[in-house]
């Protein structure tokens, strides 16, 4: 399996904030996010420079069982990067993590863009779907950026499964400003997802830049009737690698 990264901290976004958890970090996105003010998304090291010397490589799924055993944890996050770009090791890990721990809880980070067997296996599906906002407008990748950054039959599926109680789920939107509300009130009437699963949050990758926008993030989640959720590790760390 293709990992950037294995650490043990605290979830630090959405519903499960503040839990302690066990990171899996695949390397490799479908997708280039930039956003207006020029930041790459917060782990470029995946998508942008899957080539980076730091990130892990190819491992086998009973070394990654290994290192999440030596932590007294509930909370699995498989995150990226995009897992479901490889949705059969996916499936095969989170069967493996449920085997050797049946009362694990495992979330999958994702941009909605891929659905597979996995979610048999998986209790909260964390979705970011992402906005025009994030279009790395003018560069190489823009094209292949615009062509898969939604895929709305895969995120009919999601949220057809939360419907069904199959899967916990949250929809988790990086905002710039109040035009991208316009978007996720669209995606919000074709999906059909309901107002409770929605996280809004800042973009940025220090401290300073989400003190800037929190306020206005916030204002917008009391306009629109949607959860608020900070970034925790980048409050604390700020844009720190494996943390």
């Amino acid at each position: 399996m293709k990992i950037s990264e294995l650490f043990y901290t605290i979830q630090g976004e959405g519903k499960r904030a503040g839990k302690p958890s066990f990171f899996i970090r695949t390397n490799h996105c479908n997708l280039r996010c930039q956003f207006a003010g020029g930041n790459l998304c917060d782990t470029a090291y995946t998508s942008w420079h899957p080539d980076d010397e730091k990130n892990i490589g190819d491992i086998e799924i009973e070394k990654i069982i290994g290192e999440y055993l030596q932590h007294n944890c509930i909370d699995v996050v498989v995150t990226g990067g995009e897992p479901t770009m490889f949705a059969d090791d996916l499936t095969n890990l989170c069967i493996e993590l449920k085997r050797i721990n049946p009362d694990c809880v495992i979330t999958i980070e994702t941009n909605g863009t891929y659905i597979g067997k996995f979610v048999e296996n998986i209790d909260l599906a964390s979705i970011s779907p992402k906005l025009k906002s994030s279009t790395p407008f003018g560069t190489q990748y823009e094209k292949l950026h615009t062509a898969n950054r939604t895929n709305i039959e895969s995120f009919k599926k999601y949220n057809d499964l939360r419907n069904e109680r199959k899967i916990d789920i949250q929809w988790k939107f990086v905002v710039t400003s109040e035009e991208d509300l316009n978007e996720i009130l669209e995606l919000q009437n074709e999906v059909g997802f309901k107002n409770s699963d929605v996280y809004l949050m800042p973009e940025g990758i220090t401290e300073e830049e989400l003190a800037a926008k929190r306020l206005e993030i916030i204002e917008l989640c009391k306009k629109y009737q949607f959860n608020y959720t900070d970034r925790l590790h980048v409050i604390i760390w700020g844009n720190k690698r494996g943390v």
